[in-house]
């Protein structure tokens, strides 16, 4: 019965294991808590994840769309809304450095990104000598936007006794690029070297236009990117994307 009762417990655990969503290739567990590890893994995780990985439930994140409008108010009583908006970039995200944290749990990511948005703007309010209330095609490039993420995680461990990864909270700051190019079709018709010249003054002081219009758009990118690395961590279990061992404190029932 013994012998029995063993083979039992054997064929339930690999029916278990063959349950488990095979990890994709481009991800590469680390073995020891370095941030030379934990960076190079990021690295090479980026590209793939951002593609999506349907038999995990895990969507394209580039581009990706925006679900809300975004209003600003810019200098001279000038009013933009922008809507219909998508994000290409978060495939160019490169990780500066990562590391890990046990004592206080955290994840700290570095990284910095090429963004390009594009969507509907609208525009009302004076700027030089003219009244503007416009509409048409907007489209905003941010080079080199800096990002310092902090992740909050601890590990649960669910009814069939399997680890994942649970994020408590995250936040961050960025520094909103180097460079950001804005481009506006249809400001003034017929007249291009005025739309131009107005242009050039809205361009004139990227670094506040990124943060008043980038802020929001980059706190929905966070959020969402959140999201989908939770439902990664829902379909993958802490044993498969790490190979890190945990003593039982690190674990909590769900």
């Amino acid at each position: 019965m013994a012998k029995e009762h063993y083979v039992i417990v054997l064929c339930l655990c690999v029916y278990s294991s063959l349950q488990l969503i095979p990890l994709p290739d481009y991800i590469h567990p680390c073995s020891e808590l370095s941030d030379e590890c934990f960076t190079k893994a990021t690295l090479d995780a980026i590209p793939g994840i951002v593609k999506g990985i349907p038999e995990a439930g895990i969507p394209s994140l580039d581009p990706l769309y925006l679900d809300r409008n975004v209003s600003i108010d810019l200098p001279g009583n000038l009013k933009m809304t922008f809507h219909n908006a998508k994000l290409v970039g978060l495939s160019s995200c490169v990780p500066d450095k990562v590391s890990s944290n046990r004592d206080t749990r955290k994840f700290i990511f570095d990284m910095h990104c090429n963004f390009t948005v594009r969507g509907v703007y609208g525009i009302k309010g004076r700027l030089l000598l003219f009244n503007l209330d416009t509409e048409g095609a907007a489209k905003i490039k941010i080079w080199n936007q800096h990002i310092h993420l902090e992740v909050v995680e601890r590990v649960v461990l669910n009814d069939k006794g399997e680890g994942h990864y649970k994020i408590n909270s995250y936040k961050y700051k960025a520094d909103y690029g180097t460079d950001l190019k804005l481009n506006l079709t249809n400001l003034i018709k017929g007249n291009p070297e005025i739309s131009a010249r107005i242009l050039q003054v809205l361009n004139s002081d990227s670094q506040a236009f990124a943060k008043e219009f980038g802020g929001p758009i980059l706190d929905y990118a966070i959020d969402y990117a959140m999201n989908v690395t939770q439902r990664f961590f829902d379909a993958y279990t802490y044993d498969q994307i790490s190979h890190v061992p945990l003593t039982e404190e690190f674990f909590e029932k769900a």
